[in-house]
């Protein structure tokens, strides 16, 4: 929240041509580098269980689904950071107009997003296994008769013809 109202501010200072406009750009970058790095670090630490220094994999984790495909673990740690740091694109007076840059700077975070999500995802799976609360077991907290089960199941071919039901759908 603090990084977006520097951001707005420097940009009220900047369209009004204030001497402040530096100074606000200023908060603006401190604000951004300290969200940036803040975000990177618990993308990669909390969300991912990432850069663990005495992995099996280095700078990963012990576990990984795609252990055949380690590349691109590595390939994500770097485009979460670079993207984390996108809003460096709004500052460039010249070249690409405004819109643009800031449609970029949305795909680039769409993509990181859909990144994250994978690493997330993994990351909680393999949390679930470790911690046994994956099971294949569902205890029932009431008993079951097998007998009356199979007896429902024959009971599926033949037309309803008892109670309330069968007097409505009985032609």
């Amino acid at each position: 929240m603090l990084m977006y109202g520097f951001y707005q501010y420097w940009r009220y200072a900047e369209s009004r041509r204030d001497d402040e406009s530096k100074g606000a750009m200023v908060l603006y970058i401190l604000a951004a580098t300290l969200y940036s790095v803040y975000a990177c670090c618990w993308d990669l630490l909390t969300d991912w269980s990432m850069l663990r220094t005495h992995a099996k994999y280095p700078l990963l984790r012990d576990e990984v689904l795609c252990a055949d495909h380690l590349p691109l673990y590595y390939f994500a740690i770097i485009t979460n950071l670079v993207i984390r740091f996108s809003w460096i694109m709004y500052f460039p007076s010249q070249g690409l107009p405004f819109k643009v840059r800031t449609f970029i700077v949305a795909m680039l975070e769409m993509l990181r997003r859909w990144q994250w999500n994978f690493l997330r995802l993994e990351n909680e799976h393999l949390g679930n296994i470790d911690q046994y609360r994956v099971t294949r077991n569902i205890p029932l907290p009431y008993i079951f008769d097998s007998s009356t089960h199979d007896s429902d199941i024959e009971d599926w071919d033949q037309p309803p013809t008892k109670g309330w039901v069968g007097r409505i759908f009985a032609l």
